[in-house]
């Protein structure tokens, strides 16, 4: 144990390494929206490496030897969340990420494929290369895309439910109730965005059609000008 105590705070500095990377590349996401977009629909943004007893407690729930080759095998050490205002976001921003340079290993929709508990988000593995003292490393990092309805339900959940010794099914039924209710309230916030959105786009439209009106009208006076002049008018 000792032995694989010390394997794992060699590893720390990979992961820490391979965090600051991931969050750059998600502040570059971020920033792109906020310089470039209209809208920014990242509500807030949330990195961290998993501590050593996190690590050893996942092991143990998976019913996994603690050894560096099963250590390996987790793909969230290194994790991000970000928190978008609307289910639409959660797959632009997915987007935003697969044309960022990631190395993406697996994408998992939760969103459309909920698990049994209820938890509902959009999941990405990637792959982030560190090297360190003349060692190149591979490092696996979870990014987890959820609203912030989703998010509320899923923290709770993990502080009252993951990590108890107590029975888990006592309240089970009154967790997937309350999940029910958040994806509920998902769908119709959504709703109410995208015709937003819609009639947003309608009015910029307008506007454009008589801007672009008032340019052509502009267009034809020069251009009648032009042959008042030429002809003498």
């Amino acid at each position: 144990m000792k032995h694989y105590i010390k394997e794992i705070e060699k590893n720390i500095l990979f992961y820490e390494t391979a965090r600051k990377q991931l969050e750059t590349h998600i502040n570059t996401i971020n920033n792109e929206f906020e310089v470039l977009e209209d809208y920014n629909p990242i509500n807030h943004i949330k990195t961290r490496v998993k501590t050593i007893d996190s690590i050893i407690g996942k092991l143990k729930r998976k019913n996994l030897a603690i050894t560096k080759e099963n250590t390996e095998k987790l793909t969230d050490i290194v994790g991000a969340r970000i928190i978008v205002d609307f289910l639409e976001n959660v797959y632009e921003i997915a987007d935003k990420i697969r044309n960022n340079n990631f190395s993406i290993i697996e994408e998992r929709d939760y969103i459309k494929n909920p698990k049994s508990s209820g938890y509902r988000g959009y999941h990405i593995i990637v792959s982030i290369p560190v090297s360190i003292g003349g060692v190149l490393k591979n490092i696996k990092c979870e990014i987890q895309i959820r609203t912030s309805a989703m998010d509320f339900w899923a923290t709770n959940e993990h502080k009252l439910n993951y990590k108890s010794k107590n029975d888990k099914s006592i309240h089970k039924e009154k967790w997937i109730d309350a999940a029910r209710k958040v994806w509920d309230l998902d769908t119709t916030m959504n709703e109410l965005y995208l015709e937003e959105k819609h009639q947003k786009g309608n009015y910029v439209n307008d506007n454009l059609k008589i801007e672009m009106s008032v340019i052509n009208s502009l267009d034809k006076i020069e251009k009648l000008k032009k042959l008042g002049e030429n002809y003498g008018w």
